[in-house]
């Protein structure tokens, strides 16, 4: 279970105030109390763990040390916990109910809690928070669990929080209050401040901040601290296999103890390192994930290697350690591990390894380890079980087993070798082979792999839109780019260009060192005050000139002049748009809302709208259903906009989809706007849409907002439209004209019909005259005149013999005009 960085809530903000606001619990991630008028915390059924004894805890440590079992930083308290027997239960709102139960933790420094029955509904949110004021600067105060994070082994076990008085809730959709699995088992109390323990990590440990690990840092990403059970710690790494695929395997320790039952349990913390060099403290504990299974292990050469239950999130960087199967001794090596269970730290061997048995200094003994004399550089601690030992060529070779090193003595270490790992005890349960190279290549090394430190980065990823007057100013002036080389091994050779003479690029480009940035400033130029009215684009191209991973493109326009309304529907009447399922037009009710809001119960101005269910909500396995203004003639424009009036309400594009099309001629549709997010609209919304790639000088442009598809669960208002603007540059200083614009009359009788119709027209003056007849779709399905024609008017009988019932569009161009006529076909 991935889980992104944190936010920080602060829980001082009124909860009637907010809950007057009309807050709805899938606006917003974290405690529900913010928003709602609930229960005070000082009012909630309280769950008090038992104190915790520090000696005796020293002591058991003393002999947990002894007995080479891995470190502990909680007590777990085993509890059955549930919904359905403790806590209590309050109303949010129509569609949601809360669920609390107050844990106090007297004397911790963190708790944190295992749940092995855990499966939440679509619209669950777990959360967890400290049962008063968050420390604002501290991200580790609230944790936030969904349906995302349901796994086939039904556990959930949650990083620290920071506090010892905490509050664990559920929100539920009320319709689930029974379709959901939830039991608290294990209370753990953190006694050592897991990260920040007050007998930190010796002083001879070295920050993999530090300069002393700039050559290292793909490998670094690799490495991790992990809990056990809420409660063990020990470090381990992400390890590539020959197919390269990124299946996310995590190697460690066989003694850090973990077996089929309680891998689920594991909460992976990446990235737990000084911001500083020589800090050893300050380091994030907000880039986690959680649950694993057990693929392979062996007390042999102590290995396990598990399969997470998720691949890291990407914005944490994570890297695949590569590894080298060789059965030799080496020349040197490094280790990344968490002492103490610390921030992350770097050691170094400068003298050549040996083969040992377990614990042995006679070489070769039995050959399953590899022998580390002393370092020269940092040191391992308790807590550093498990982390990978790398050879020269930055490959594991091994994974920490045990040892007597630490500040201030020059002891030894001993590491399970990989090269006897890989066949391990003859099966693919205790061995690596199976699940490394899964192609069964025979390869003897592999590299590291890290997708984050390749190439070349361009940000932002917008981009860069200016407009003004002809002659200028425009606005904005100027954007900033970075062009980031990922690569911390290599340089690269750079450049950036345009092909737009308007714009300005500086610098143009250069060579980029390892992990460098550089700030390209692109800016509207002097040329551009000479430019006439129209829109006007380029690209903007940034290359990598080394290998053209990274090469970017960013689209560049700039409007000179300002749009203008060309067509308007303020739905005053019904202009007899096409639509199928549910659209329909008028005055909608006010009803639905299910989820979400409402519809609303009039237009933005005036009464009408186009909708969806005028009297509620969409239904539930719903297709795509359309709404379809009549065909638009673009020729001539640019910079053309769609403006209208928004009242939605659609759940997240997991389950549902509301969306807008453009399409030159009604053969292929292109998307202009969808939802990205749940959308509950409490009032009219304003939009504006660029349609200029599909519609410039386009004589048939049509338009068609999208409801569907959904799923069979939750219902919301749908669309709501109104006050349809299409705005564009004419370089024509002539009034708004409505649908249709032309001198032209059109028009047929009877409409609708069956079997025929006469389309009736009129030229003010002789001229050749085209007329055509397309369906919904633009599919032109007749052409009814294609010659000269005198001044006058003019009639034609169609009678189409093989067409379906529906909607079809007459077309007529004469003399640079055209005029549009909406006819239904009924048989």
């Amino acid at each position: 279970m991935n889980r992104p960085t944190l936010c920080t809530l602060v829980l001082g903000i009124s909860a009637l105030v907010a809950a007057a606001a009309g807050a709805s619990p899938l606006a917003f991630d974290g405690p529900a109390a913010p928003h709602y008028a609930v229960r005070q915390v000082d009012a909630l059924p309280t769950m008090a763990a038992a104190p915790l004894d520090l000696e005796a805890l020293r002591q058991e440590d003393l002999l947990r040390r002894e007995e080479g079992l891995p470190p502990r930083f909680a007590v777990p308290e085993d509890v059955f916990m549930t919904p359905a027997t403790d806590g209590v239960w309050e109303q949010l709102d129509r569609n949601f109910d809360l669920w609390r139960l107050r844990v106090q933790t007297p004397g911790a420094l963190s708790v944190n809690f295992g749940f092995t029955a855990y499966r939440l509904p679509k619209g669950g949110r777990l959360t967890i928070h400290p049962a008063r004021d968050l420390v604002t600067d501290d991200p580790r105060g609230v944790r936030v669990f969904t349906d995302r994070d349901n796994e086939e082994h039904g556990q959930l076990w949650t990083p620290v929080v920071v506090a010892d008085d905490v509050v664990i809730e559920l929100i539920l959709p009320r319709e689930s209050r029974h379709d959901y699995e939830l039991a608290l088992t294990s209370i753990n109390q953190g006694y050592r401040l897991f990260g920040e323990d007050p007998a930190k990590a010796g002083a001879c440990n070295i920050d993999v901040i530090c300069p002393e690990g700039d050559d290292w840092r793909r490998e670094i990403n690799s490495v991790a601290v992990y809990s056990r059970g809420g409660s063990l710690y020990c470090t381990g790494f992400m390890v590539n296999n020959t197919s390269e695929d990124l299946t996310p395997y995590f190697q460690t320790a066989n003694h850090c103890g973990i077996t089929d039952l309680n891998a689920a349990s594991l909460v992976v913390y990446w990235n737990f390192q000084s911001p500083a060099c020589g800090d050893q403290a300050g380091g994030p504990l907000t880039d986690f994930q959680t649950g694993a299974v057990r693929r392979a292990n062996s007390s042999l050469t102590d290995f396990t290697l598990l399969e997470l239950d998720d691949a890291p999130d990407p914005a944490h960087q994570v890297s695949w350690a590569g590894w080298n199967r060789a059965t030799g001794d080496f020349a040197s090596a490094v280790s990344v591990h968490h002492p103490s269970a610390d921030e992350k730290s770097i050691s170094f061997e400068d003298d050549p390894t040996t083969t040992t048995s377990r614990s042995g200094y006679t070489s070769p003994g039995d050959g399953l380890y590899i022998r580390v004399a002393d370092w020269d550089l940092g040191t391992t601690e308790d807590g550093s079980s498990g982390a990978p030992l790398f050879d020269p060529d930055h490959r594991v070779v091994g994974q920490l087993y045990g040892g007597y090193a630490a500040c201030g003595n020059n002891e030894s270490d001993w590491y399970g070798r990989f090269s006897v790992s890989w066949n391990g005890q003859g099966s693919a349960a205790t061995r690596l082979r199976d699940w490394l190279d899964p192609g069964d290549t025979g390869a003897l090394t592999v590299d590291t792999v890290a997708p984050w430190s390749t190439g070349m980065a361009v940000t932002p990823a917008d981009s860069f839109a200016s407009l003004g007057i002809p002659g200028g100013p425009f606005a904005p002036d100027q954007i900033v780019y970075t062009v980031t080389n990922r690569s911390n091994t290599s340089t690269v050779d750079w450049s950036a260009a345009t092909n737009a003479t308007w714009l300005d690029v500086s610098p143009t480009g250069g060579t980029l060192a390892a992990a460098a940035s550089v700030q390209v400033t692109v800016t509207i130029g002097a040329a551009a005050n000479s430019l006439g009215v129209a829109l006007h684009s380029g690209t903007l191209d940034f290359v990598n000139l080394t290998d053209g991973d990274g090469d970017t493109s960013r689209r560049a326009t700039l409007l000179v002049g300002e749009r203008e309304p060309v067509y308007t529907e303020s739905f005053d009447t019904n202009p007899g748009w096409f639509t199928s399922g549910l659209w329909a037009f008028g005055q909608p009710t006010g009803g639905g809302g299910a989820y979400g809001e409402p519809d609303p119960t009039s237009g933005a101005t005036g009464l009408n709208v186009y909708g969806y269910n005028l009297d509620g909500d969409y239904e539930s396995d719903l297709p795509e259903r359309y709404l379809m203004a009549t065909p638009y003639d673009c020729t001539g424009l640019q910079a053309v906009s769609l403006r209208f009036q928004r009242w939605l309400g659609v759940e997240s594009p997991d389950y549902d989809h509301a969306s807008i099309q453009v399409s030159a001629g009604g053969t292929t549709w292109v998307t202009v706007w969808e939802n990205q997010d749940t959308v509950t609209d409490l009032d009219w919304t304003p939009m504006d849409i660029d349609i200029s790639a599909v519609a410039d000088g386009q004589p048939l442009v049509f338009v068609r907002w999208t409801m569907g598809t959904t799923d069979d669960k939750w219902h919301y208002c749908g669309w709501n439209i109104d006050d349809v603007e299409i705005w564009a540059l004419t370089g024509d200083p002539s009034p708004v004209r409505d649908v249709p614009t032309t001198p032209l009359r059109l028009g047929s009788r009877p409409n609708p019909f069956n079997p025929s119709t006469v389309i009736t027209f009129e030229l003010p003056r002789a001229a050749r005259a085209r007329l055509e007849v397309f369906d919904t779709a633009g599919r032109k399905v007749a052409t009814l005149v294609d010659r000269r024609l005198a001044a006058g008017p003019h009639q034609v009988n169609w009678r189409p013999r093989r067409l379906p019932s529906g909607v079809y569009v007459a077309r007529l161009e004469a003399d640079g005009e055209t005029a549009l006529q909406r006819m239904t076909l009924l048989k």
